[in-house]
């Protein structure tokens, strides 16, 4: 369904639950157009999530152990891409333009370079890739 029709069809059935009954004595809270586009906004970018990385095997947060890498997005446009990961369940931010993290402890990783979906890290000289969607131990 397209993001229009998918709005126009939210909009019919905010119309029709509030309906003549409804409206008269304000009984049913009311659907504000506002509240439509920030749900079809929501769910458009929830089924972009999913055509691109694939679905979570759990929803939730993101759990990470000590000795765990996960990377968690990316994002940027260009050659200013920004990666944020979890690094022994510490967050860590690499920017594209620098090879030490600009946020995170851990001296031991870094970045080698950013190429979605993956972020090639460098740990004592030995390449490590962490891709979207997957931990690496």
């Amino acid at each position: 369904m397209k993001p229009f029709s998918r709005l126009f069809h939210f909009f019919s059935i905010a119309l029709v639950a509030v309906g003549s009954s409804a409206w008269a004595n304000h009984a049913s809270p009311v659907v504000t157009l506002d509240e439509l586009l920030r749900l079809d906004t929501q769910a458009a970018l929830m089924a972009a999530r999913r055509s691109v990385v694939g679905s979570l095997e759990r929803p939730g947060p993101a759990v990470v152990n000590d000795g765990e890498t996960l990377l968690l997005a990316i994002y940027g446009v260009g050659k200013s891409l920004t990666a944020e990961l979890l690094i022994d369940a510490e967050p860590h931010v690499f920017r594209a333009t620098r090879a030490l993290p600009v946020l995170g402890r851990s001296r031991t990783y870094t970045l080698e370079r950013i190429a979605p979906p993956c972020v090639h890290l460098q740990k004592a000289g030995s390449p490590e890739v962490v891709c979207l969607g997957m931990k690496r131990p």
